[in-house]
């Protein structure tokens, strides 16, 4: 089995989503492993898009975990081990692996990849990766190999000058993604091109066509046809990735959860839903920098619910009420669906657009009740 590795800040997920698409487009069987996941754990395995059953899933982490063939004590290695075993069993070529968090001590930095893959490189996790790029930098290269091709977006100047000295040391050949331009834009997807080819996607924003830009480099790289890789770019379906569900009041749910990917929600915002009225509902997690991501987001508003969507792990409410309420009108409200219910309400009937963002634990509550709408 072929290894595609993929590490970085933001559009690691994407990214992987793009690459699989495009290995199974081609005729390939392809395991994809991501994570986090919208409402089931087992939706963090697939092959050819199709996820494991949550019993299997299951199982094959009991069988990682007693044959010991977890490379630490965390649930994430056992996930892993489980993952590789279900690809393997499953007759996958090709498999797609996202790291759970930075790269070097990820448990999916054990694999021998065919190719490695950096997405944009920003600040996230800095209690555990470091407090500046560098470090963090250092930490999400650390997935090149000796001899490997690495396929890289554009990055930050500093970024760029760690992941070219560790792939000069390590031999591993180094292409840096050309930018995407962006032709034609809307809510329903966008076309680009990269040099003379043209491609079209689903998803919104330009972030997501230098994902798929990246993705289509990478898949060139592994020797997929062109046929497949616009075949799999335009066929991919991003959940909770600015995904939009129309009605009344339309919701666009963005699992943004640190300042950059707030960066991108916020040029979603601009090009697609400028001059309408917008209410926000916002959770996330306690160890984000939400102080950053309430001042970019809060005054583009003109009411902010803030819930919790972790009893354990979410960022405390009236935190985040008085982060918003210096900028626009915020209420805290402790249960989630209470406060998704009340924003819907407060956003319906006047054409407002309700965004729901901070975290994908938040939009894996509110995901299902809208597939069901």
């Amino acid at each position: 089995m072929k290894y595609v590795h993929i590490a970085g800040t933001n559009g690691k997920g994407s990214t992987a989503e793009y690459i699989s698409g495009i290995i199974t487009a081609a005729g390939i069987r392809c395991g994809c492993f991501t994570s986090p996941h919208i409402v089931s754990p087992a939706e963090r395995l697939r092959i050819d898009g199709q996820s494991i059953e949550e019993h299997v899933f299951n199982e094959l982490i009991a069988e990682a975990k007693e044959k010991k063939l977890t490379v630490n004590d965390t649930l994430f290695a056992a996930q892993t081990a489980a993952a590789l075993l279900w690809f393997e069993r499953g007759g996958a070529e090709y498999a797609v692996l996202e790291t759970g968090l930075g790269g070097r001590l990820d448990p999916t930095n054990y694999v021998e990849p065919c190719i490695s893959v950096l997405t944009p490189v920003d600040f996230d996790h800095t209690n555990v990766l470091g407090k500046t790029l560098r470090d963090i930098a250092r930490e999400k290269s650390g997935i090149i190999k000796p001899g490997v091709p690495v396929i890289c977006a554009e990055q930050h100047m500093e970024v760029m000058n760690i992941i070219k000295k560790r792939c000069e040391n390590a031999g591993a050949p180094l292409t840096v993604t050309p930018p995407a331009r962006v032709l034609s834009a809307s809510v329903h997807g966008q076309i680009f091109e990269i040099g003379k080819d043209r491609y079209k996607i689903k998803a919104m924003g330009e972030h997501q066509a230098g994902n798929a830009a990246l993705a289509a480099c990478a898949a060139r790289t592994l020797g997929m046809g062109g046929g497949a890789v616009k075949k799999g770019l335009e066929e991919a379906r991003l959940r909770c990735r600015a995904q939009l569900f129309a009605g009344d009041p339309d919701i666009l749910i963005d699992g943004a959860h640190n300042p950059a990917a707030v960066d991108a929600l916020i040029k979603v915002l601009d090009a697609h839903f400028d001059g309408r009225d917008k209410i926000l509902l916002f959770a996330c997690m306690a160890d984000k920098d939400y102080a950053a991501m309430a001042g970019k987001l809060a005054w583009r508003f003109s009411k902010v619910y803030v819930t919790r969507a972790d009893a354990k792990r979410g960022a405390d409410t009236e935190i985040l009420r008085g982060l918003f309420s210096k900028h626009t009108v915020c209420e805290a409200v402790q249960d989630p669906l209470d406060a998704f219910c009340a924003a819907k309400e407060s956003a319906a009937g006047g054409g407002a657009l309700l965004a729901a963002a901070g975290s994908f634990y938040l939009a894996g509550i509110i995901e299902p009740l809208l597939t069901r709408r």
